[in-house]
């Protein structure tokens, strides 16, 4: 069994996550925002060099990439084309690549260049796919205003379109998750993955750094996006199973399916766990006081972030606290 920490960290730990957050300071300070968010996202993408698991940072592909797998199958035909929103680099299709038909029609959008152009390197290494629109933008520019020039699929010809993990980033949740759904067809779907942050480490250290009298530009508005994505993404039993009206009063009508998936994130290092505070909204706060409000949710309040440490398995030994996501598909009627 994992050793639970408990609702205090011991006082013999203290020293230990004193170092870590010091560590951590010095590593961050100073950087842009991107460069942050690459450094916390190299702990969670970590790869495990045996193969005994999907990433060594946390079990959240290992959960959804089955699920995703499905909808490959389920919503992808001979020939069919796929519109992946947030692309990153392509490391998280390339989980399903294998999975997907020959001829399949990739479109990607992503506001870094960098991942734009190594997730279009990655599509040029797989001879059976066929390289569609790649758009340099974010979600809510695609909305509001597409890039001059870009020449997107059309509007309902999409068959499956993905957001995995991407929609935190969105200024309004709705009018984002409506954006990607008009590009997919009736009988197609969008499938998308989204942590709880409202029972989640990554929410517990925003709520933390807010309390703390820390600015993200929209404290407000970032707390209520958390309560929206639940209520448009998340089961019924939990508050969710507000998309199908939401949409309906903007002419799309869907069907939606959403799971629950108790997923975790890890570290080899109490260091870790202070980094990968970073990968949600706080990654467009400058400075390290979003850190120090890291390291006082682990000393204050481990038992409600579920600090632990691994006994068992391929990530024995290893530090975690939880990150819980929503899997849910949307069926376009």
């Amino acid at each position: 069994m994992p050793l639970a920490i408990g609702d205090s960290l011991p006082p013999e730990l203290r020293p230990q996550l004193d170092d870590a957050l010091e560590i951590v300071c010095n590593e961050f300070d100073g950087l842009d925002p991107h460069q942050q968010y690459h450094n916390a996202f190299s702990r969670v993408l970590r790869p495990d060099p045996l193969g005994r698991v999907l990433m060594m940072g946390t079990d959240q592909r290992d959960l959804f990439v089955p699920l995703l797998r499905r909808a490959v199958r389920e919503y992808l035909p001979a020939e069919g084309h796929i519109f992946d929103f947030g692309a990153g680099d392509g490391q998280t299709f390339a989980y399903i690549a294998d999975a997907v038909p020959a001829g399949t029609t990739v479109s990607i959008e992503e506001p870094n260049p960098g991942y734009l152009t190594a997730y279009q390197a990655f599509l040029e290494s797989r001879p059976h796919l066929r390289q569609g629109v790649a758009v340099r933008s974010g979600i809510d520019e695609l909305g509001r205003r597409p890039p001059e020039g870009a020449d997107l699929p059309e509007q309902a010809s999409i068959d499956l379109a993905l957001g995995l993990h991407m929609i935190y980033f969105a200024a309004d949740v709705a009018d984002s998750l409506c954006t990607m759904l008009r590009f997919v067809k009736p009988g197609g779907a969008l499938f998308s993955v989204v942590t709880d942050e409202a029972t989640a480490y990554g929410g517990s250290v925003l709520r933390a750094f807010i309390d703390s009298g820390g600015d993200t530009g929209d404290n407000a508005g970032h707390v209520a996006a958390i309560d929206e994505r639940r209520r448009l993404l998340g089961p019924e039993a939990e508050g969710g199973g507000g998309l199908p009206a939401t949409l309906r009063t903007r002419g799309i009508s869907v069907d939606v399916e959403s799971v629950r998936q108790p997923s975790r994130m890890y570290g080899h290092s109490l260091a870790d766990l202070l980094a990968i505070a970073n990968i949600g909204v706080l990654v467009n706060v400058p400075g390290t006081q979003k850190f120090e409000s890291a390291a006082k949710v682990l000393r204050d309040r481990p038992g409600e972030v579920g600090l632990r440490v691994e006994t068992e398995g391929p990530r024995a030994g290893m530090w975690s606290v939880v990150q819980p996501q929503w899997v849910t598909q949307v069926r376009r009627r």
